[in-house]
């Protein structure tokens, strides 16, 4: 006598089977969403690790040095607003030798939602609006920069007070302050001390 399946047996495991496969596909699904939010997650913390590596690197290269507006009125070395920080940095890249200052003009701001860098093309005179941007990062609903004084008392506009010798012009913080808020998440500190 041959023995088989009944059509119950059959229905029982193929009921089963497909119990597995739809547990398998879940757990699939899910493992997979996992994995794009794990990606994204991963590339914004790259490009905030970029931004603020970037950002402590050239404060590291500061020098005091004022630069003229269009209007051949002096700024100062740093200015600082809560909104912005703006500084010249020494160590300008120069990959094709041109003979040309070393010296580099750079801002850091919050444009709406965006953290952009602008970098001047020239230093001094008339052509203060040729410049470049880029957005470092999005989503940012507030930026505060402040700057640690000799003192020890942090000012949210730099310089302190302009004196009529301009010697605060050439006046450098002992540190900055940045604090960055993203959309849906905790403020970020950061501290820099500036060389001196």
């Amino acid at each position: 006598m041959k023995k088989g399946f009944t059509l119950i047996e059959l229905l029982i495991a193929i009921s089963i089977l497909a119990i597995l496969l739809s547990l398998s596909y879940a757990g699939l699904n899910s493992v997979l969403k996992n994995h794009a939010l794990l990606s994204v997650q991963q590339e914004h913390f790259k490009q905030f690790n970029q931004t603020f590596t970037r950002l402590h690197t050239e404060l590291h290269r500061i020098i005091p040095r004022p630069v003229r507006d269009a209007y051949s009125t002096q700024q100062a070395a740093l200015s600082l607003a809560p909104q912005f920080i703006r500084f010249t940095i020494l160590g300008r890249p120069n990959p094709t030798y041109l003979p040309r200052s070393s010296l580099q003009r750079i801002e850091y701001f919050l444009d709406d939602t965006k953290f952009k860098k602008r970098t001047w093309l020239t230093m001094d005179g008339t052509d203060n609006n040729r410049y470049r941007d880029s957005i470092l990062l999005e989503n940012i609903s507030q930026i505060r920069f402040e700057a640690l004084s000799d003192n020890q008392q942090w000012h949210s506009l730099w310089p302190p007070e302009l004196t009529e010798e301009n010697k605060q012009l050439t006046l450098l913080p002992r540190a900055i302050k940045i604090t960055l808020t993203q959309t849906d998440k905790e403020p970020f500190m950061q501290f820099i001390e500036l060389p001196r």
